[in-house]
């Protein structure tokens, strides 16, 4: 059964505003600029967070002196090479 150019052109548009209010539903936007910059906001904390995950290490509070937290984030290069954390 072939569709006629109209209807297959309908079916195109719906499917395209289908998709449209998924985007609004799921992103709160439809626009796709807003979309990417929002996409590459993302990317750059991503790397930021490995960044930070790469340069400082966590380490027992028991090993530095420091009042009410539990855990502290050290630069890397202020460890000695042996260590073991």
């Amino acid at each position: 059964m072939d569709q006629t150019l109209e209807e297959q052109l309908e079916s195109q548009i719906v499917a395209l505003y289908k998709e449209k209010e998924e985007l609004e539903l799921e992103l709160g936007s439809s626009d796709i600029d807003t979309i990417i910059h929002e996409f590459q906001n993302l990317q750059k904390e991503l790397t930021y967070l490995y960044s930070f995950k790469e340069n400082y290490r966590k380490v027992d509070t028991n090993r530095i002196q420091i009042e009410s937290i539990s855990k502290a984030y050290i630069p890397n290069h202020r460890f000695h090479k042996n260590s073991n954390q």
